[in-house]
């Protein structure tokens, strides 16, 4: 039986690239996607994809606030959309991409007397054109099972954007907050694992 499609979750690490590996050091997080086959069975599919990716986060004590706990998470948010192309029906396929879309990069704080805070606030925000691409193979498991292991990899390449790098939320000893902010093209090469699964 041929598949009309697949959809599928990935863990990701994501290693900056160019300027933005001089303040960042290694991202993380979850992706996922969605691939509707042009045609049962056609090899050419339309993939809507998006991805979660922390590349930072801090916590400050700061006792002259009431003793409150600042915490911050610096993310890169991606959605997009395009082609792929899918060689094999069999137990292990091989698989490319691409997509374009946009990147939504923020630092975001809570804070509260307890470290799980209870007020929160986006610190800085942008956004910025994103172009990806990538590939990788799929291993069912099971013989006659629709789902497969999926590894593959690909590359996030990001428009000029103002980004925060981690520790440049900078709580001060009169109760404000100073953010400080980075402009480069936050691109990443992206490796992920996760679980396919086919649409019959």
């Amino acid at each position: 039986m041929r598949d009309q499609g697949t959809y599928g979750f990935n863990l990701a690490v994501g290693t900056p690239q160019g300027d933005f590996a001089k303040n960042v050091n290694v991202a993380g997080g979850l992706d996922g996607f969605a691939a509707l086959n042009l045609g049962r069975g056609s090899p050419v599919a339309l993939r809507f994809e998006g991805s979660y990716l922390i590349y930072g986060s801090d916590h400050t004590f700061i006792p002259q606030s009431f003793g409150s706990h600042l915490n911050t998470t610096y993310s890169i948010a991606t959605f997009g959309i395009g082609p792929q192309i899918t060689i094999g029906q069999g137990p292990m396929r091989l698989y490319g991409f691409g997509t374009i879309g946009i990147s939504y990069i923020s630092a975001y704080s809570s804070f509260g007397p307890d470290p799980y805070g209870y007020n929160s606030v986006t610190d800085f925000s942008d956004w910025t054109a994103a172009v990806q691409g990538g590939g990788g193979v799929l291993l069912r498991v099971g013989r006659h099972s629709p789902v497969f292991l999926d590894l593959g990899g690909r590359y996030l390449h990001n428009g000029f954007a103002h980004y925060v790098a981690p520790g440049d939320v900078q709580p001060q000893t009169n109760g404000d907050i100073l953010v400080f902010t980075t402009r480069a093209r936050p691109d990443l090469a992206v490796f992920h694992l996760g679980v396919t699964i086919a649409v019959r």
